[in-house]
């Protein structure tokens, strides 16, 4: 066995390099990113919806069911969040590989290897892949189906390139619809330029594939898809938006700008890291077009830009974890450009470049995992608060819980969840709780830090839950007389 790994070594060693990349990759979010952290609202949004021992908590028009296709299969076996967060953190690691891997066949040598650890070596690629969120497992597809969409514009290109390349839109498209719209004009065009006919029946019918979900619920649960693509653009603030320095605001790790979330100022250092990016990009399209290889540059780059494009002009707020495809992508054009200062110098300009790639990598290194470390920090302490809300209310299902983090302290209680934002101020429980007090269904209201953040709370039990950390904790328990059920424990 060790002479035929051996043999296997030397026979391709950068894609045992690039093995390599992906198994650090999945050890370090093992132990980076705290696999006991709990459940974020996105993730028990689309946990709930194929956890079969609690309620579905509201799945809204914008979203789509193709993250809860991967996490399916386990959590319908236990609720157990270590062993969801294990297990994703695995699998991230073979998507990595897997995605990456379409190219070794495109691009031989060390770019391959260097841009999966550029990418994976990011904060957000660390802390969401072991996340129940689908942006990181679109990043993974994008750059799956642009390998795939190169070996079909290759001369000799089979059915099996154009096959992957229908699967990896189509995985796209069912992770996040409008994504795909914009992976496939930029692939669909290629293909056309280069009258490639086939890699183009192969995009569309990957992107009618992975739309058939969306459109069938749309039709089933929001009254068309026209209505569902209204009520979509509603809830994410659609329309012409310039949202750049949103983005740049969030570069250093918070997860969401948009109010009542604020992202403070602009960081300097990650300011300087982004603006490296282009430059960086467009060396390597220069360093691709001197050996001829320009195509293997350029349409990752083009990709990358146009799944950029909605969240920086046509969405009115930021989020980091939207970029993740472009920063996939446009790792290929970093690494043309990183293996091409190492590459082809003798003497001084080599060393010199040499000690830039390292430098390079050295400040990518510290700077992620500096923000990765206070990131994960910060989320575990605000989930463990949950965990512990969770466990001093005295609620049993059938139950509602309503409020701050409700989602969240609902999933681990086995409750239904109305979460807010914004308290009400009307002196009448707001319909979600008339509606499960009718039902004859044990309702709480949680709230952190605020002193009775609602008139219609003024006449409940309140309850302090000294335990839970950050913040100040209160439940709230309806009298009987209000229609109330008698609390539990």
């Amino acid at each position: 066995m060790g002479s035929s790994l051996r043999s296997w070594l030397r026979a391709d060693p950068w894609r045992a390099l690039l093995v390599l990349v992906a198994a650090c990759y999945g050890v370090a979010q093992l132990i980076v990113v705290t696999p006991g952290m709990g459940l974020g609202w996105d993730e028990v949004v689309y946990v709930s919806q194929v956890d079969p021992r609690v309620p579905a908590t509201e799945f809204i028009a914008p979203r789509a069911r193709g993250i809860t296709l991967i996490v399916g299969p386990l959590v319908a076996i236990t609720s157990s969040t270590e062993a969801l967060r294990v297990y994703l953190c695995l699998l991230s690691a073979l998507a990595l590989y897997a995605s990456f891997g379409t190219w070794r066949r495109v691009c031989p040598g060390p770019v391959v290897p260097l841009a999966a650890l550029l990418f994976a070596s990011l904060w957000l690629s660390l802390f969401y892949g072991g996340q129940v969120m689908p942006n990181l497992w679109v990043a993974f597809g994008a750059v799956a189906a642009t390998g795939c969409l190169l070996r079909c514009l290759r001369p000799g290109g089979g059915w099996g390139p154009a096959a992957g390349l229908g699967a990896s839109v189509a995985a796209v498209a069912v992770l996040r619809p409008p994504d795909s719209v914009w992976l496939a004009l930029a692939l669909a065009l290629a293909a056309v330029l280069a009258r490639r006919w086939r890699a183009g029946l192969a995009v569309n019918a990957g992107l009618a594939a992975g739309w058939a979900d969306w459109i069938v619920e749309a039709y089933v649960r929001f009254d068309g898809p026209a209505a569902r693509w209204h009520a979509a653009g509603a809830a994410n603030e659609t329309g012409l938006h310039f949202s750049l320095p949103e983005h740049a605001r969030a570069l250093n790790g918070p997860l969401l700008c948009r109010p009542p979330a604020h992202c403070g100022p602009v960081s300097l250092s990650w300011l300087l890291w982004w603006s490296a990016i282009p430059l960086l990009a467009l060396l390597g399209l220069y360093a691709a077009h001197r050996r001829g290889r320009l195509a293997e540059c350029a349409l990752p780059a083009a990709a990358g830009l146009l799944m950029a494009v909605p969240y920086a002009f046509l969405v009115g707020y930021a989020a980091p974890r939207f970029l993740l495809p472009t920063y996939a992508l446009l790792a290929f054009p970093l690494a043309h450009g990183a293996v091409f200062l190492l590459d082809g110098r003798r003497g001084p300009a080599r060393r010199a470049g040499w000690g830039l790639v390292a430098a390079g990598v050295l400040a990518q290194f510290t700077l992620q995992g500096i923000t990765l470390e206070k990131i994960a920090g910060w989320r575990l302490s605000k989930r463990e608060a949950d965990a512990e809300v969770a466990r001093a209310l005295r609620v049993q299902p059938p139950c509602l819980v309503y409020g701050e983090h409700a989602a969240m302290i609902a999933y681990r209680t086995g409750c239904e969840a109305h979460a807010v934002l914004r308290w009400p101020q009307e002196a009448q429980p707001p319909g979600a709780v008339r509606g499960a007090l009718a039902a004859g269904k044990h309702v709480v209201a949680v709230n952190r830090g605020h002193p009775t953040p609602a008139p219609f709370l003024r006449s409940w039990v309140r309850a302090r839950l000294p335990g839970a950390h950050p913040g100040r904790w209160h439940a709230y328990y309806p009298h009987p007389e209000e229609g109330g059920r008698p609390s539990a424990g």
